[in-house]
């Protein structure tokens, strides 16, 4: 067989129609070596996937890809085989949409693999930009989640402080005193304002404009002594706040200082446990990250590559078109086959399959004869035997009734020589009673003599299972 040929019979031909039209061994060679190249096509494409994207071994992703190409090659196969031309053209067509669309999904998923390696060293570039934007977005989540920790590190410097003698907490600092500290300062304002106004009105340089002890000073003048007061009140009130706070102080330095030792450990382990789980988490978070290289992570990175980058898309996009065409192109290639006039090929194939059709109906045809005659014997045997079972019968039926009638007969017989036998007797034994043997006027009846009368053999009289009936007398006690 020449290589052309087999390449023939991968497409789908049959060598001995082939064998009958030499000229069309090319056409299908041709679309044999298509199936050939898609299928070789997938099977580099499984081994980039599994060798690049999930790092096998070269020997394992080879022996997996050419596991993949084979299957390519079978599912080409069937849909390049299983379209005819016997239909018409519109139906050959509408025949063709699914198994076309079939062809672009495997297509696409052969060609994806290829493109991701085309383009490898750019997508390696964007995975690091977006396993860098991750860890940035992962650390303001992990701030987020751990906001305690800076609270329990600020609590804790200050425990650390109270303990070495460096928080004392001063009068000033407290925030009554604050608050005293505040009013005084709004109130000895108050008063310098007023002053100043009552002695501006007192001048003559604001207000009325006329100087001199007047009724406009009077009134300002209450004023500014009625804010001195006030002012008066708030220094009494901020000494007398001091003193309180001052003696508060005193009194609480040791309890802060016990206070601090007790809550101190407390602090730490929460703060030491909350660090832990956070350097746990970015860790992991880490790891995760830098392992973040597979399948779905290329595709993201090769989409913002295309995305920002107009000549990158079509670069893609022709690559990707180039590899599903390479998939789609046998379908296709059949499909167009389909619009074209019949070869001999075609001829051939279509009068050899008619000329099959036509024997297996004659066939066919021979088999339901063959069925009806069998039928037909079966059901004439079943005639017979049972004709035959009813002649059995009727015979067996008849040999039985003979054999009863002539039992019958016997039994009479012999009951009616018994019969005889006995009224003989009783008929003897009443004249014997009657009359009397003495009778000199009557001579005596005739004895019955039994030897004179026919014996009844043994095996005549009646029996029941071989014991004698009773009322019947044995030849044996015959008088």
């Amino acid at each position: 067989m020449s290589f052309s040929t087999w390449l023939a019979r991968l497409a789908g031909a049959r060598p001995e129609i082939l064998a009958k039209a030499p000229g069309d061994v090319n056409k299908h060679a041709a679309l044999g070596g298509v199936l050939l190249t898609t299928s070789g096509v997938a099977a580099v494409s499984a081994f980039f996937a599994l060798h690049s994207v999930l790092e096998l071994p070269p020997a394992a992703a080879a022996a997996v890809g050419a596991a993949w190409g084979l299957i390519i090659f079978n599912l080409d196969r069937m849909l390049v085989v299983t379209m005819t031309r016997d239909n018409g053209w519109l139906l050959n067509f509408l025949a063709a949409i699914p198994r076309l669309a079939l062809a672009l999904v495997i297509g696409t998923i052969i060609s994806m693999p290829l493109v991701l390696k085309i383009f490898e060293p750019e997508i390696n570039s964007e995975l690091i930009a977006m396993q860098a934007e991750t860890v940035k977005r992962n650390q303001d989540e992990y701030d987020k989640a751990y906001a305690k920790i800076k609270e329990l590190e600020t609590e804790e410097a200050g425990l650390l402080a109270v303990l070495a003698g460096r928080a004392t907490t001063t009068i000033s600092d407290d925030p009554d005193v604050k608050a005293a500290q505040s009013a005084l300062d709004v109130a000895e304002k108050a008063y310098q304002d007023a002053r100043q106004s009552a002695q501006c009105e007192f001048d003559g340089t604001c207000g009325t404009g006329v100087p001199g002890n007047g009724e406009s000073y009077q009134q300002k003048k209450k004023a500014a002594d009625d804010a001195e007061a006030a002012r008066d009140r708030a220094r009494t009130k901020l000494d007398e706040v001091t003193a309180k706070v001052a003696k508060r102080i005193e009194d609480g330095s040791a309890t802060d200082t016990e206070n601090a030792k007790k809550r101190l450990p407390e602090v730490q382990a929460d703060l030491d446990r909350l660090r832990g789980d956070r350097e746990g988490l970015e860790r992991r978070g880490t790891d995760a990250t830098a392992a973040d290289t597979g399948l779905l992570a290329r595709l993201e990175a090769l989409d913002r590559i295309t995305e920002d980058r107009p000549s990158g898309g079509q670069a893609h996009l022709a690559v990707f078109l180039l590899f599903l065409a390479i998939e789609v192109l046998p379908v296709l290639l059949k499909l167009l086959n389909g619009f074209a006039p019949e070869t001999l090929y075609d001829r051939l194939a279509k009068r050899a399959d008619d000329g099959l059709d036509s024997d297996d109906e004659l066939w066919a045809k021979r088999d339901r004869d063959l069925a009806v005659d069998r039928a037909d014997q079966n059901l004439a045997i079943e005639r017979h035997k049972l004709d035959a079972q009813t002649q059995a019968h009727a015979t067996t039926t008849q040999l039985v009734a003979d054999k009863q009638l002539g039992m019958a007969k016997k039994a009479i017989d012999v009951w009616a020589a018994v019969a005889q036998l006995r009224t003989d007797e009783e008929l003897n034994r009443w004249y014997l009673d009657h009359v009397g043997t003495n009778d000199q006027h009557t001579k005596p009846l005739p004895r019955v003599d039994s030897q004179r009368t026919t014996p009844i053999p043994r095996t005549a009289l009646p029996t029941t299972n071989g014991t004698h009936v009773p009322g019947v007398p044995s030849p044996t006690n015959q008088p």
